[in-house]
């Protein structure tokens, strides 16, 4: 004879757990971190679930061994850029690295590079498809083969695959550790120059002097060129207090074989805020 009191149980057993098992599944916003060479790596989202048409905000986060740094997009004068290549769902558009204001790192007084120590947290915006297929499951998977240099003393090149999931239509949220992340990467993100600003370069025979006429901020400045080739990046930087807004001096490269039109990088004020700089450059004229 069937015990029904046991069957009941059993049933209600294996319900159970069904349902913890979707539920573990439906929450994952995030991917487990992976420990690679020298740093922990994770990928993150700053939105649990996916809307059509939605804009979506993913980021790599390297948490980095004391010591070691990964590199700018302007690495300077060594080193490699990390590389992300996204798996998607079919419709969804990746952008571009949104790259946080870099660190100057001199070895030498021959040698710089400009990266990141510590931890940093590299964001792409992602455009959800206008119509997202789901296939009978509330979630999208995606990943990203990511590839980079991490170097101390020595520099060694590293890869991982890193798979995560948006929910649809599941009201998934992600932590608050997550969001805190986000918003503190987003403040380190250069931004456009103030209406009143205005960035001009004049060229001579050895330097570039760089003029941020109006500029009122707290620190000294400090430029990061973003096009390779253009600017001694060991050479030390003048700043000068002018009324009309602090000039910086900066030494031409070595290989810079012809004229440029446009000084390209960001502008660091101490700790404090990072400005987009885009510059024409005046030949033969004087930034009074």
């Amino acid at each position: 004879m069937v015990n029904v009191r046991c069957v009941k149980f059993r049933i209600m057993k294996v319900a159970s757990l069904v349902s913890c098992l979707v539920l573990l599944a439906f929450s994952r916003a995030t991917a487990e971190p992976v420990q690679a060479k020298h740093a922990q790596v994770e990928l993150l989202s700053l939105q649990g679930d996916a809307r059509p048409g939605a804009e979506l905000l993913v980021g790599v986060h390297f948490v980095l061994e004391k010591g070691w740094h990964i590199y700018w997009t302007n690495p300077g004068d060594s080193g490699q850029p990390p590389s992300f290549q996204w798996q998607l769902p079919p419709g969804f558009i990746a952008g571009s690295i949104e790259w946080p204001r870099p660190e100057r790192m001199q070895s030498s007084s021959q040698l710089a590079d400009y990266g990141y120590h510590d931890d940093v947290l590299l964001m792409v915006p992602v455009r959800a498809s206008q119509a997202i297929d789901i296939n009978g499951l509330p979630v999208l998977k995606y990943s990203v083969e990511a590839k980079w240099l991490i170097c101390r003393e020595v520099c060694l090149p590293d890869h991982v695959h890193l798979s995560s999931e948006w929910g649809v239509g599941t009201g998934r949220k992600v932590s608050p550790q997550t969001s805190a992340l986000f918003a503190n990467a987003q403040k380190l993100l250069p931004k456009p120059l103030p209406a009143n600003w205005k960035a001009v370069a004049m060229s001579r025979p050895e330097n570039f002097v760089l003029l941020l006429e109006n500029a009122r901020a707290t620190g000294q400045p400090q430029f990061f060129p973003l096009d390779p080739g253009q600017v001694e990046n060991a050479s030390p930087q003048t700043v000068e207090s002018t009324p009309r807004g602090p000039k910086i001096t900066l030494k031409k490269s070595d290989i810079l074989l012809k004229p440029i039109s446009v000084l390209r990088g960001v502008v660091v004020f101490g700790q404090g805020d990072a400005y987009q700089v885009e510059a024409p450059v005046i030949a033969g004229e004087r930034i009074k």
